[in-house]
């Protein structure tokens, strides 16, 4: 049986400033956090509003963060079984 705790899910963080984008983002790539919110200022001032859009569509297709554990392992099992239908 696998263990589901190593599997990751991107989803909406938990530590969100507007709606948990680029938190979500930053801990699926293992990136930092103010990074990538400076990243994509820095992009919105030098191509207006294409990351918004982006922003927006991610927000409304990324999952919330799973508020509890049986929530978390839900995905993760989901998550898995994408994987496995895949191959």
């Amino acid at each position: 049986m696998k263990n589901f705790e190593k599997i990751k899910v991107l989803t909406r963080g938990e530590s969100a400033l507007i709606a948990g984008v680029c938190s979500g983002l930053s801990e699926y790539y293992s990136l930092r956090k103010n990074g990538l919110r400076f990243a994509f200022i820095l992009l919105s001032i030098i191509f207006f509003f294409l990351p918004a859009t982006v922003y927006i569509v991610l927000w409304l297709i990324l999952p919330k963060y799973p508020s509890t554990q049986a929530m978390a392992r839900h995905l993760r099992r989901k998550t898995l079984l994408k994987k496995s239908h895949a191959n």
